[in-house]
């Protein structure tokens, strides 16, 4: 058996519960190594079910780890290297009820992915979904998986280009700024004036511009000398998208943890550790945009 990536959908958490410490108690009847990443809400009645059977699993957080989803696939390599000796299973739920509408599209972006980047690595993954969810996420959960409810998935879509898939337009006023080598700091400082003035701590201001930068780096070395930048305020977020005429051909890209002796490619894997939400998308067609997302202060983000 290679990569078993399952989904099942829930009624209500009884059903949620039952359903995942079944999975979790044969994987540990299995000998295998057991991982559940979930939202809070949903971890402890888990345990609470597992009983004596939880020591022997390992716990973590959807809302935190999975805050942006390209950070799931390196939460999973991570654990399976961890494992390497032995056989894995995971529970591990992207879409829970507190995400916004980006994450969400990112969630199912990264639900494509996971069927590429273990396509060859021999673990089981299942992945929850609630049918309170609306029937348009339901549907993309089930084109996404080759497995639905113990069953091979006659409706999954393997051939789905995730860089390719459209970003929408800013509601609101956008404010445009050229850049280039020579002025990469001083669109920074913008940035970060204008994360001050939505309420970001000075922590978080200079994440996000330090974030900001490195893509517009990239542009500068990959996407023809310079770019194009577009800042905007979207409810307590603040959110900037650089263009340039770059293509990016790794739909993987900012997902693989670089190696300590790594001295190049880096920066995109920093992106994803230092913003809220990012989404990449590129063609021969549209060039490259890349968009980031970090929320005011105060505001837990989904």
């Amino acid at each position: 058996m290679v990569f078993r990536h399952e989904a099942f959908g829930y009624d209500g958490i009884d059903a949620f519960v039952a359903r995942v410490t079944d999975f979790a108690r044969a994987g540990l009847a299995d000998d295998a190594a057991v991982l559940v990443v979930a939202p809070p809400e949903r971890l402890g009645p888990v345990r609470d079910q597992l009983g004596a059977d939880a020591r022997d699993i390992d716990f973590r957080d959807m809302a935190e780890i999975g805050r942006n989803p390209a950070r799931i696939i390196p939460m999973w390599r991570d654990w399976l290297d961890h494992n390497v000796a032995r056989r894995c299973v995971g529970v591990g739920e992207p879409v829970y009820e507190a995400r916004r509408p980006p994450a969400v599209v990112e969630c199912h972006q990264h639900e494509v992915l996971l069927n590429a980047a273990f396509a060859q690595v021999e673990w089981r993954l299942l992945c929850p979904y609630s049918e309170a969810q609306p029937e348009s996420v339901l549907a993309r959960a089930r084109a996404n998986h080759p497995w639905w409810e113990g069953i091979a998935n006659p409706g999954f879509d393997d051939d789905v280009n995730t860089l390719a898939q459209p970003l929408p337009e800013p509601f609101g006023p956008t404010k445009l700024l050229r850049f280039a080598l020579d002025s990469i700091t001083g669109v920074r400082d913008y940035v970060a004036g204008r994360a001050r003035r939505l309420g970001l701590d000075a922590e978080a201001v200079e994440r996000f511009a330090l974030a900001v930068h490195e893509v517009m780096v990239n542009s500068v070395d990959h996407g023809g000398g310079g770019g194009m930048l577009r800042l905007w305020a979207e409810g307590d977020e603040l959110v900037c998208e650089v263009r340039d005429e770059g293509v990016i051909t790794d739909p993987l890209v900012g997902r693989r943890r670089p190696k300590t002796n790594q001295p190049r490619g880096r920066g995109m894997w920093m992106v994803n550790q230092l913003c809220d939400l990012v989404q990449v998308r590129s063609s021969a067609a549209i060039g490259t945009v890349v968009r980031l997302r970090i929320a005011g202060a105060g505001t837990p983000h989904a």
